[in-house]
């Protein structure tokens, strides 16, 4: 589609929703619904910057003109959290977090690994495994939250299985670190991977990601 014509699709589809939607809200949330569109447009053809700015701006909008509602999908958000975080870790033990923002920097000096549940608003994540000392010799990382910015590197010695899932964002990943990055863009983004020894691996750890909107990047290594 020419930009013309995505122009004037992008104009009908607004037009569209101040018709719908004109008696029932007002103007700011026209506004951050366009915002929003145009975003999840941007990221569909890979402007990430463009697209950022309209999420987070029309997010910001929604938060100033609906704080009930952005406060329900956070207790949304939450509550899929609690649920999943149990099937992730299968019913075993494992510590857990909430906090609104998360900053998280395991990538400098040996730290203690141990299978952890966290949820977040937003989060800013970033753990090399190949420093990590872990407790157990399964190990199960779950970070769900509604905004990320995440960087895992893990050596190729584990065993890796990735449950990953972004509404909104970017995935890169190097399955096969020889072949280099692996990009996956816009929305909708999933990946589930196993490695080939992850049975026979005496060190295993499963990553298990789910955020509304972020950046993830997951690099094994030599």
């Amino acid at each position: 589609m020419s930009k013309k014509r995505e122009a004037f699709a992008m104009m009908l589809i607004g037009v569209g929703m101040l018709v719908l939607l004109g008696p029932y809200v007002g103007f700011f949330t026209i506004v951050a619904l366009l915002l929003l569109l145009i975003g999840v447009t941007g990221l569909r053809h890979g402007n990430m910057r463009r697209g950022y700015i309209c999420l987070g701006t029309g997010a910001g909008l929604l938060l100033l003109d609906h704080l009930a509602l952005v406060l329900g999908i956070g207790l949304i958000s939450l509550g899929i959290f609690y649920v999943r975080a149990n099937k992730a870790h299968r019913g075993q033990k494992h510590h857990s977090q909430q906090n609104f923002i998360k900053t998280l920097q395991h990538n400098r000096d040996p730290w203690m690994m141990r299978s952890t549940s966290s949820w977040h608003a937003i989060g800013d994540i970033d753990c090399d495994l190949s420093l990590a000392l872990a407790e157990e010799a399964d190990t199960v990382l779950y970070f769900h939250g509604l905004i990320g910015d995440l960087d895992f590197t893990i050596p190729e010695e584990y065993g890796v299985e990735i449950e990953a899932h972004l509404l909104f964002g970017q995935i890169n990943f190097n399955p096969d670190y020889h072949a280099g990055i692996e990009r996956r863009q816009g929305v909708l983004n999933r990946v589930q991977w196993k490695s080939a020894n992850y049975m026979n691996s005496t060190q295993r750890v499963k990553l298990v990601i789910f955020y509304v909107a972020g950046d993830l990047n997951i690099r094994l290594s030599a």
